[in-house]
C-alpha cells in the first residue's frame, strides 16, 4: 500500500494541473470490497461524486492493473470532471438528455456514451498542455478487439498522433477510421463549449451499438466508468428544463439548432441516469419550479397610505385565554416576584395614531385546480394548468402572501395543502399531483373555509374547464349557489375562474358565474394559460390598487 502515501503527497500537484486556485477535499482511498460497496464503486478503479465534490479510489483495483506508478494522470483526470467536464450537475444532466435524443431505443447505454465524451476531453488536455502519460494507462488496461473500442483508442491515436495499433487491436475497417479522424476533430474544436459536439459524438456512436452483433465488452468499458453515479445523493438539479441542441454532421428538423423543451418524464429519465434517487414528486416539484421562475411576477397586494401606527398606551391584566406571547415579563415581575398567570401576569396595550407610513396587506391565494380525467398528468407531460398554478402560487408567495392549493378531481377525490402555507414545497408538491378521474368540484372546501370571514382578503382562484358546471349541478345536501356566493363575499379579494370552453357564451353555469360577480377568463387552449398567469395581476387589481 506504500503506493497510496506517494499519491496522497501528490494531490496538491494534480490540482495545479488545472489550475492554482483549485481547491478539492482530497481522494478518499478504499482499501476493500465493503468500502468499495458502501462508497458504490464496483466496476471502475476510480469515481468521482459530485455531491461532496470527491475523489473515489480503488485501492486493490489500481494494483490489479498496474497502475501505481499513474498518480497524476489518473488523479488529473478525476479532477478534471469536478472542474472541467462536466464540471457540475446541470451540465452532465445536458449531456445526458443530448444523448437520449442521438440514441433512440439505447438510453441504457446514455451514461457510458456519456462518460466516454467527457473523458476524450480531459486526457487530451492533460495529454497536450500537462505531457502526460496517458496513452500508457490504456496500455495497462490492455488492447480490445471490440469495434466501438478500436474506434474509442483510434481517436486518441489520432488526437496524440501515435502510430497505429499503440492503442487499438487487429486492422481497422474505414468506417472506424473515419470516425476516429471526425471525433478528433471534434475534440479540438469545441474544447471549451463540448456541449455542442454531443449530439454529433453520440450519433456516431450509435451503429456500433445497434444489432445483435454489436454488443460491446461490457467489463472492458466498465473499467472507465467514472461519472455513472455522480449525481447520487443529491437533488435533482435547476436549470435544464430547455437544452440547446447543436449539430454539424446529423441536422434534423424539429431537434437540432434550437432549444427544446423536456418533458417531466424526460427529466426524470435524466435524474434516474444520474443516480439521483429522489421519489417522483420530488422530481416532478423541481421540473415545475425551474419551468416557473422566469414568468414570476408581483402578486396583488392592497396598500393602504396613512396607516394606522400603535402606540404603548400601558398595562392590562393578562387573560388566561390570550396567547402566551403576549405576557410582558419584566413588568408583571416588577408587579410582583411571584408570578401568578391571570393575577400578577400583564399584557401591553396599544393605542393607534395616524402617520404616514404605507401599510402592505398581502392578499391571500386560495387556489383550486382541475385534475379530472380530461387534464394531462403532470408528471408524465407537461401540464399548463400545474405551471399556471405554479407561476401564479410562487408569484404570492414573493409578496408576503400565504397560499392553499386544491387538487380536484371526482366526489370527495382532491388534495390540498395543509391550510394557507408558505412552503413552496408542499405547495408544489400538492399542484404536481393527479388523480384523473371524474370531475366534481369539492363545495365542502369551500363551505368549511369561508364559514367566517378570514383576517386577511383572500383571493380565489379556478382553472377548469366545463367541468365547472359541477360547482352547481352537483347532488349536495345545502345549497351550492348560496355557499358559493357567501366564500365569494367572506373572502373579500375577488374571485376569478381562467376555464377551457368549448362554448363560452352558452354555458348557463359559467354565465350565472359571471353575473355573481366572478371574474370568468375563457381560454382557447391550456397554453393560453401562461400568458394569463401574467396578465392576472394587472387584469384584476391595477384598477383598485389603494384603498383609503
Amino acid at each position: 500500500m506504500d503506493f497510496v502515501k506517494v499519491w496522497e503527497s501528490k494531490w496538491n500537484e494534480a490540482l495545479k494541473l488545472w489550475s492554482d486556485y483549485v481547491k478539492l477535499t482530497p481522494a478518499k482511498f478504499l482499501f476493500s470490497e465493503y468500502e468499495e460497496k458502501e462508497e458504490g464503486l464496483t466496476a471502475s478503479f476510480a469515481a468521482i461524486r459530485l455531491k461532496d465534490h470527491r475523489v473515489l479510489l480503488s485501492v486493490k483495483q489500481i494494483k490489479s492493473y498496474q497502475l501505481e506508478d499513474y498518480a497524476l494522470e489518473i488523479l488529473g483526470h478525476e479532477i478534471g470532471h469536478h472542474v472541467y467536464c462536466p464540471g457540475d450537475l446541470a451540465d452532465q444532466a445536458k449531456l445526458i438528455y443530448i444523448t437520449n435524443l442521438a440514441m433512440p431505443r439505447l438510453n441504457h447505454l446514455t451514461s457510458m456514451i456519456v462518460n466516454i465524451y467527457e473523458d476524450l476531453f480531459i486526457n487530451d488536455h492533460l495529454k497536450k498542455q500537462n505531457h502526460l502519460r496517458m496513452e500508457e494507462v490504456y496500455q495497462k488496461l490492455g488492447k480490445q478487439k471490440d469495434p466501438f473500442w478500436n474506434f474509442y483508442m483510434r481517436t486518441y491515436e489520432l488526437l496524440w498522433a501515435l502510430p497505429s495499433s499503440t492503442l487499438t487491436e487487429g486492422s481497422l475497417c474505414d468506417q472506424i477510421q473515419s470516425d476516429a479522424a471526425l471525433v478528433s476533430r471534434m475534440i479540438r474544436n469545441f474544447p471549451n463549449d463540448w456541449a455542442k459536439g454531443m449530439f454529433d459524438f453520440a450519433s456516431i456512436c450509435f451503429p456500433y451499438f445497434f444489432g445483435e452483433n454489436n454488443q460491446i465488452n461490457s467489463n472492458s468499458i466498465k473499467i472507465l466508468m467514472d461519472t455513472i453515479d455522480a449525481g447520487k445523493g443529491m437533488t435533482p438539479p435547476s436549470g435544464i428544463t430547455e437544452v440547446e441542441i447543436s449539430s454539424e454532421l446529423f441536422p434534423m428538423d424539429g431537434i437540432t439548432g434550437s432549444k427544446k423543451a423536456l418533458t417531466p418524464a424526460e427529466y426524470s429519465t435524466i435524474c434516474k441516469s444520474m443516480g439521483i434517487e429522489a421519489d417522483i414528486s420530488e422530481i416532478t416539484y423541481r421540473y415545475y419550479k425551474d419551468k416557473a421562475l422566469p414568468y414570476l411576477v408581483p402578486f396583488p397586494e392592497r396598500k393602504t397610505p396613512g396607516a394606522k401606527e400603535e402606540i404603548l398606551e400601558g398595562n392590562d391584566l393578562w387573560d388566561p385565554g390570550s396567547p402566551i406571547e403576549k405576557i410582558n415579563w419584566m413588568e408583571s415581575t416588577i408587579k410582583s416576584p411571584i408570578i401568578i398567570p391571570g393575577y400578577t401576569t400583564v399584557e401591553d396595550v396599544y393605542g393607534e395614531t395616524t402617520s404616514n407610513e404605507i401599510k402592505v396587506n398581502p392578499i391571500d391565494l386560495d387556489l383550486f385546480v382541475d385534475c379530472s380525467g380530461s387534464m394531462p398528468n403532470p408528471q408524465n407531460d407537461l401540464s399548463y394548468l400545474t405551471l399556471a398554478g405554479a407561476i401564479i402560487a410562487l408569484s404570492a408567495l414573493k409578496t408576503g402572501s400565504s397560499v392553499r392549493v386544491t387538487l380536484w378531481s371526482g366526489e370527495k377525490e382532491f388534495l390540498v395543502t395543509d391550510g394557507f402555507i408558505k412552503n413552496e414545497k408542499e405547495i408544489l408538491k400538492v399542484l404536481t399531483g393527479y388523480f384523473g378521474g371524474g370531475t366534481c368540484f369539492p363545495l365542502e372546501l369551500l363551505e368549511d373555509q369561508y364559514k367566517v370571514e378570514p383576517k386577511r382578503k383572500r383571493h380565489i382562484l379556478v382553472i377548469s374547464d366545463d367541468g365547472i358546471d359541477t360547482m352547481f349541478t352537483q347532488s349536495y345536501p345545502r345549497d351550492p349557489r348560496a355557499i358559493v356566493k357567501n366564500a365569494l363575499e367572506k373572502a373579500n379579494g375577488g374571485g376569478s375562474m381562467v376555464l377551457q370552453l368549448y362554448q363560452p357564451n352558452k354555458n348557463p353555469v359559467v354565465i350565472e358565474l359571471q353575473q355573481s360577480g366572478w371574474e370568468i377568463y375563457p381560454i382557447q387552449t391550456w397554453t393560453d394559460l401562461i400568458k394569463f398567469s401574467k396578465d392576472f395581476v394587472e387584469r384584476n387589481y391595477v384598477r383598485n390598487q389603494a384603498l383609503r
